[in-house]
């Protein structure tokens, strides 16, 4: 067990972080094949991602939260030793949920301006 800050963390709490991934995904409002193009992987693995049914290995983790403006760690959620006060780091925080979103309709509004039909670098 690794102490730190009183807390003893045992491991990775799997179904917490699946979990974790799903809201922060579900807030960030892209679509399963907007992600999907984006790290170059079909729309069934980001749906299994999206619905809690599994994770993405580490690299994909990586690439997601590149793509959403977070740190990996935000997705991450670890499992306490049951005698540890509390818990640390709870799952999808306000904070980090309002983030992903700001984020989001930032990067729809670059694609509006450059699908625009106006637009000469539009495709």
């Amino acid at each position: 067990m690794m102490e730190k800050f009183g807390y003893s963390y045992i491991g990775l709490d799997v179904s917490a972080t699946q979990r974790n991934v799903a809201a922060l995904i579900e807030a960030s409002g892209l679509s399963d094949k907007d992600i999907g193009e984006y790290l170059g992987l079909s729309v069934q693995s980001i749906n299994k991602w999206r619905h809690a049914r599994c994770l993405p290995d580490i690299e994909n983790l990586f690439l997601l939260s590149r793509i959403l403006g977070l740190r990996v760690d935000d997705f991450l959620v670890p499992a306490i030793d049951p005698g540890s006060k509390g818990n640390p780091k709870p799952e999808a925080d306000h904070h980090t949920i309002s983030r992903v979103r700001r984020l989001s309709a930032y990067y729809n509004g670059i694609r509006m301006i450059l699908n625009h039909p106006f637009n000469d670098r539009a495709a």
